[in-house]
């Protein structure tokens, strides 16, 4: 039946491949690939496919971030200004807490007016970040929530400072290695990557490759391939507290509100820290949406249910991939299959 499901899904949304892993009170009871990885040379999407998973990627950020806090090597409560080279004046208040919810109130650089001009070109991060630096902060830090790309690019700088280490190279030394997580990397598009999916697109109604998208202007803020068969291994890390501590975790996954916004109960989703808490009522449920051109993803986990969802594809016309997520772990649970389905993160990419 769920085999049945997503080919349906792939037909009906045009979906040239995907791979699904499904994990279940910590272990996997799905891992495939359906569809095709690289459409001109019939190379069949699998487990192993590796895909370009974007803001799905901010959940590595976060955890290597509170890994620092747990040693006390940084704050929460810290600004981010003090681990930056010049920071705008405006940006002094904002703390790495706010960031990490999404109420830094920083513009957000993909929302700049001239961003899809830039995407094409291999920028230092100096010039990445100069499309939002003149720009006043959109509200104080804590005020309100708005889905924010620039901090997370600013987390990486802040983690290179504090380590002396490439933000690629922390993640693989404090995750990736770790775990066994030998298929997750930066991404750059010049590099040999085994078991690589092409990124697609529909253009005209025509299937074509996605164009050229600099892997400057993802970084911190989206910028890994995996596959998976390795957020397998993550999510079981997640389920056993591997990496850090339960009540870290826990603090993660709660929905840290701003101070003015409606409460709880009215709103459909909140900012953890790294993930977006979805409400469903007294479920626990977390998720974090990925979209980039060629590539949609989607992680969520029914906390509760101890089900959790993977979803990764290559084409990035798919706005709701956390939307299949539910769907397939509804198989797995029925009480789930009956939820409405959440309205989706604004922005979320």
């Amino acid at each position: 039946m769920i085999d049945d499901y997503i080919r349906a899904t792939m037909t009906q949304n045009q979906i040239p491949g995907l791979s699904v892993a499904v994990v279940q009170e910590g272990e996997p009871v799905l891992v495939k690939g359906y569809g095709l990885a690289n459409v001109e040379h019939s190379v069949p999407a699998t487990e192993h496919t590796v895909y370009e998973i974007a803001s799905v990627g901010k959940t590595f950020t976060a955890t290597v971030t509170m890994m620092l806090v747990e040693e006390g090597v940084i704050s929460l409560d810290e600004p981010i200004a003090d681990y930056l080279d010049n920071p705008p004046q405006a940006w002094y208040p904002v703390r790495i807490k706010h960031i990490l919810s999404h109420q830094s109130g920083i513009p957000s650089y993909t929302d700049a007016q001239n961003y899809w001009e830039i995407t094409r070109l291999d920028l230092s991060k100096v010039e990445i970040l100069a499309l939002v630096t003149d720009f006043p902060l959109k509200f104080q830090p804590g005020e309100f929530s708005a889905y924010d790309n620039t901090g997370y690019y600013l987390l990486g700088l802040m983690l290179e400072k504090v380590t002396g280490q490439s933000y690629g190279d922390l993640l693989r030394d404090r995750i990736f290695a770790p775990l066994g997580m030998n298929a997750t990397v930066m991404n750059h598009p010049r590099d040999i990557v085994p078991h690589r999916a092409a990124g697609y697109r529909w253009q005209h109604n025509q299937l074509v490759n996605k164009p050229y998208y600099s892997p400057s202007v993802t970084y911190s803020a989206g910028g890994q391939l995996s596959s998976v068969a390795d957020m397998v291994r993550w999510e079981q890390a997640l389920c056993s507290a591997t990496l850090l501590r339960q009540s870290t975790l826990d603090q993660m996954w709660t929905a840290h509100l701003p101070k003015h916004g409606d409460d709880w109960e009215k709103l459909r989703y909140v900012a953890g820290l790294g993930w977006w808490v979805i409400n469903y009522g007294d479920r626990r449920v977390v998720s974090h949406n990925g979209s980039i051109l060629g590539f949609a993803s989607n992680i969520t986990r029914f906390i509760d249910d101890e089900i959790t969802v993977i979803v990764f594809c290559n084409l990035d016309q798919i706005t709701r991939p956390d939307a299949i997520a539910k769907e397939i772990a509804g198989y797995y649970c029925p009480t789930l299959a009956k939820l409405a389905l959440q309205p989706p993160v604004e922005k979320h990419s």
